[in-house]
């Protein structure tokens, strides 16, 4: 939990720095990503009018599943301009800051993370990490198309729809 003293913030507001434990996260059963460490934080608070305007940086070590090969890999979510403001009456000892801390390194997770760029990811036949090497599969474009059985097909004429049946309604106009 990070909470801060606002009893502290002085006329140059009040600087604060340290570590939380990664489980702040909350990725345990995460899927795709897993906190590898320590949430790294330094906050400036400052007081303006009614309201407290924390702002800083942010720094939590992750463990990522790459999108296309679902291998681990490590990087870091960064959060270089974090800033909220809060209401003084409503923290006139403490602040928490740990929920926005949570939700602005989620937000830096990407949606499709990828351990390097020229992933080659995952074969879709037999599923081998194509980074380790070629497999054995034949490429799905070397091979007859699944569709190649209807090249030849002919659809006959049909006959045009009786007045009334099938086919788009008109409405009378009057």
């Amino acid at each position: 939990m990070i909470r801060i003293a606002t009893t502290q913030i002085g006329e140059n507001g009040y600087a604060v720095a340290g570590d939380e434990p990664g489980d702040l996260l909350d990725l345990a059963h995460d899927p795709v990503a897993r906190a590898a460490g320590p949430i790294r934080y330094e906050l400036t608070l400052d007081r303006a009018g009614q309201e407290l305007i924390v702002r800083g940086r942010l720094e939590a070590p992750l463990r990522l599943r790459c999108s296309r090969c679902a291998q681990f890999f490590s990087t870091t979510a960064r959060v270089s301009s974090f800033l909220r403001a809060y209401e003084w009456a409503d923290h006139p000892e403490f602040l928490d800051v740990s929920a926005d801390v949570r939700e602005d390194i989620l937000l830096e997770i990407p949606g499709f993370p990828l351990c390097r760029a020229g992933c080659q990811g995952l074969c879709p036949q037999c599923g081998q990490d194509l980074n380790d090497g070629a497999c054995g599969c034949v490429p799905p474009g070397d091979g007859p198309s699944r569709w190649a059985a209807l090249d030849g097909w002919q659809a006959s004429p049909g006959r045009p729809p009786a007045p009334g049946g099938p086919g788009p309604k008109r409405r009378k106009t009057t």
